[in-house]
């Protein structure tokens, strides 16, 4: 049984999906395998968020946000309240992502 519940942001679903689309385009397996990997961490997460390290990023607020590093070049961002861990981003670490500001 879950101890966390996960909230999948709108904006994180739509960068997921934006990544595992360009994937597919170019190695339809690649995209699977991310997508099954996106899915450990989500039932990682539901279990225990804290396993993952901070997020150290000198845009976000110190302190706030967590990353989970999954199918070797995507992170997810979240941030955990009491039981609920919130997911705000899936970036491409190998893309320039100043269009992410988090919300303080």
């Amino acid at each position: 049984m879950a101890k966390y519940t996960v909230t999948v942001s709108r904006r994180a679903d739509e960068m997921l999906i934006r990544h595992a689309k360009f994937l597919a385009q170019v190695r339809p397996a690649a995209a699977r395998k991310m997508t099954a990997e996106f899915e450990g961490i989500l039932d990682v997460l539901e279990e225990n968020p804290f396993r993952f390290p901070p997020e150290l990023d000198y845009n976000l607020p110190t302190g706030i946000y967590r990353k989970a590093l999954f199918a070797k070049w995507y992170k997810a961002i979240f941030s955990v309240v009491d039981n609920t861990v919130y997911l705000d981003a899936v970036l491409d670490c190998r893309q320039d992502n100043a269009d992410f500001q988090a919300k303080e």
